[in-house]
């Protein structure tokens, strides 16, 4: 069996309390009228609708779990890609910055021979 470490208690459904002005019994003792086989039976059936809600709600946690799991390894996945993808850009950027690098010192080298020459007639 797995190990839960959390769960949601449903508590034990109790009787409601007598209106004021009604009959003064003790609230822990049962009716007088009450066959003992009867109670056991009504708290063993409130019991298992209980155990049966519980089960319903772990399995619905479960499910949720394993939903949220495959949602976050989508998202691994896309980050990935992701990655991958700005891996492949900072190539092509740094490819581009060598080629205007080399535009740049193309220009400057061009400007620099258009320069007239204080030796050289205008």
């Amino acid at each position: 069996m797995t190990d839960i470490s959390s769960a949601r208690i449903i508590p034990f459904p109790r009787r409601p309390a007598e209106a004021p002005g009604g009959p003064t019994a003790v609230p822990d003792q049962p009716p007088a009228m009450d066959n003992p086989t009867e109670r056991l039976q009504r708290a063993l059936a409130a019991l298992e609708r209980a155990v049966a809600e519980q089960r319903v709600a772990v399995g619905q946690w479960r499910g949720a779990l394993q939903g949220l799991r495959g949602n976050v390894e989508a998202l691994r996945g896309s980050l990935t890609e992701y990655d991958q993808s700005l891996g492949s850009l900072r190539g092509q950027v740094e490819q581009v910055n060598q080629n205007a690098r080399g535009l740049e010192a193309w220009a400057d080298a061009a400007l620099e021979a258009a320069k007239p020459r204080p030796d050289q007639p205008k």
